[in-house]
């Protein structure tokens, strides 16, 4: 069976709260008028996505460690000028 839209078909799951972390559950639900579900899930959505930020800035930190290892590399350069390059020096 293929799925067309994903977001559409739920999964159901069995967790377990500590009895703390259930009356904050259902106190955000009804604040947020929304199912604890959607409480959930927006929350699991929202520690994604800063772990996404966290894991590109960090491929931007190894990035510019690496820049110096470029220097002197011309950005606009063509992969056909330096084959043309390569040729003229054979």
């Amino acid at each position: 069976m293929k799925l067309k839209n994903k977001k559409s078909y739920k999964v159901r799951k069995n967790i377990t709260l500590s009895k703390e972390a259930e009356e904050k559950l259902k106190e955000l639900a009804k604040l947020e008028n929304k199912s604890q579900s959607e409480i959930i899930e927006e929350l699991i959505n929202e520690v994604y996505k800063e772990i996404e930020k966290k894991k590109k800035l960090e491929a931007l930190k190894r990035i510019k460690e690496r820049r110096k290892y470029f220097k002197g590399i011309d950005p606009n350069i063509t992969i056909q000028k330096i084959k043309e390059q390569m040729g003229s020096e054979l």
